[in-house]
């Protein structure tokens, strides 16, 4: 008569070894997953932000100009890196509308100025949208829609004293190049492509069919912006 044999200490560690690793794997994958739906969330989110704000720009008469921030805390008493977009006050707010020299406040265009540490800088400000850990998100930093034309510029100071000069307006105006989200994950970079006259913005994911350079469906516009 056979006796049945157990398994050796030798084959209970083999097979908790191998389930410790096949856990392991799924557990990546979950994160990775997770990451980069944090990472496709904060995209989508900023550009329908930036819709928003340049219907804010033209239905206000003020400038709105989006800013990063660092270490914000968030529900849950997590600290974030989080983007969103800010009417600027102006000086003469209170007759009802801006001239050259007047918006936005002046003590609201230094580069470390934010509606966050000077509340009165703002007449509104948007949603705060996380940027994940994985996302780098510091283009978008200072992008700002000019009152009433809502024409972008690239430019923390929102054109004050320059809002009538066409040469430094052009020279401020981003490029297709000009707001690019990377990231330290293996996900392609994206564009916010923003049209310089009238500040109607897309999103361009790098490794879609039109910004692939050997697809018969590219366009050539596409594949421009997202070389490198």
């Amino acid at each position: 008569m056979k006796h049945a044999r157990g398994m050796t200490l030798l084959e209970i560690m083999v097979a908790v070894a191998i389930v410790g690793i096949f856990t392991s794997l799924a557990v990546m994958n979950f994160m990775n997953r997770m990451g980069g739906q944090r990472e496709n969330v904060a995209t989508r989110e900023l550009w329908s932000s930036a819709l928003r704000a340049r219907q804010r720009a033209i239905a206000t008469n003020q400038p709105v100009r989006f800013v990063i921030e660092t270490n914000i805390p968030q529900p849950g008493g997590r600290p974030s890196t989080v983007a969103r977009w800010e009417r600027l006050a102006c000086d003469d707010d209170a007759t009802g509308g801006w001239s050259n020299d007047s918006c936005p406040r002046l003590d609201c265009t230094g580069n470390t100025v934010t509606c966050r540490t000077n509340p009165a800088c703002c007449s509104e400000t948007g949603p705060d949208i996380v940027i994940p850990p994985t996302m780098n998100a510091q283009a978008i930093n200072g992008l700002c829609f000019l009152p009433g034309s809502a024409r972008p510029v690239l430019d923390r100071t929102c054109m004050r004293d320059k809002l009538d000069d066409t040469a430094a307006q052009a020279l401020a105006t981003p490029t297709d190049k000009s707001i690019r989200f990377t990231f330290t994950s293996n996900r392609a970079a994206s564009m916010l492509m923003v049209e310089p006259l009238t500040g109607l913005a897309t999103v361009l994911d790098c490794d879609s069919v039109a910004a692939t350079a050997d697809n018969v469906n590219k366009d050539p516009r596409s594949v421009a912006a997202c070389t490198p």
